[in-house]
């Protein structure tokens, strides 16, 4: 294993803007795994497990546009404008082939880009995938993540630690403030990726695609995970993917746990 001081931060120049990643091993011929993560967080998620990953693997944790050190897009962007990242991350590199993971809003991207190219992707994991029913859609996109004004007396210091708090009960506060600084990165309408998700039909996009995964799949659910509720409907939706579930995993494993969420999307890749 690397040691946690081995991962390194760097960007790649895209026609936007710079994308912002922390790595490991980004210069052997490992195989690559790129990793997306949930919003409005950043890859900070994922500093903790990437030296679990250094053994068998080169990976590159993104920062989605405008999240995290990443530079904005310089318009609104869909879903797959958000899903080109990982085939552009991985064009920077000079790989044809890759794995690709994804959390949350981020599982939603890369599901995407292994649709837009099944050639590339060669295994995906998709971990706490959201799928939303269109209720649940245009609720979403008219009231969960309305943008904040900031204050002069830091008013929206203390709304962003609430908000935080509201979604995740059971945070503690060095956690908290990790997520607070990512917040604070994504600026006041932090809900830009978001959108970009609530409006994409995802059974509708898979029944287009021909209700067909693009290359071997694993599903990994957690029993504290905020939206648990929906992994049947993943299950469901996916029935010919594999399935890892942890029933004490919350949304943020990858921190809480980082050896065992290594093991788990490790050998799902290796095997």
């Amino acid at each position: 294993m690397a040691n946690i001081e081995e991962v390194k931060n760097g960007y790649f120049k895209c026609e936007w803007g710079q994308l912002h990643y922390r790595s490991v091993n980004l210069d052997s011929k490992k195989p690559l795994l790129v990793m997306l993560h949930q919003s409005p967080l950043s890859s900070r998620n994922y500093q903790a497990a990437l030296p679990y990953f250094a053994d068998h693997f080169r990976v590159v944790a993104l920062d989605t546009p405008g999240f995290g050190q990443s530079t904005p897009p310089n318009r609104v962007w869909s879903v797959q404008d958000y899903a080109k990242i990982a085939l552009q991350s991985a064009d920077a590199l000079g790989v044809e082939q890759f794995y690709l993971f994804g959390r949350a809003t981020g599982g939603v991207f890369a599901f995407v880009a292994a649709l837009l190219s099944p050639e590339r992707v060669e295994k995906l994991v998709l971990h706490g995938m959201p799928v939303y029913t269109e209720e649940e859609r245009t609720d979403r996109l008219a009231n969960f993540a309305p943008p904040y004004e900031i204050d002069d007396d830091a008013g929206h210091l203390r709304w962003i630690w609430d908000r935080i708090h509201s979604e995740y009960p059971w945070i503690d506060g060095h956690l908290a403030t990790q997520f607070c600084r990512d917040f604070l990165n994504a600026g006041p309408d932090f809900a830009t990726s978001y959108r970009s998700i609530w409006k994409y039909d995802l059974p509708k996009g898979f029944a287009a695609a021909g209700s067909r995964l693009p290359c071997p799949t694993l599903i990994l659910g957690g029993g504290a995970d905020r939206i648990a509720y929906m992994h049947e409907r993943v299950r469901a939706l996916f029935p010919d993917a594999d399935e890892v579930f942890v029933p004490e995993a919350t949304d943020f494993v990858a921190e809480q746990n980082p050896e065992l969420f290594a093991r788990i999307v490790g050998d799902f890749l290796a095997s």
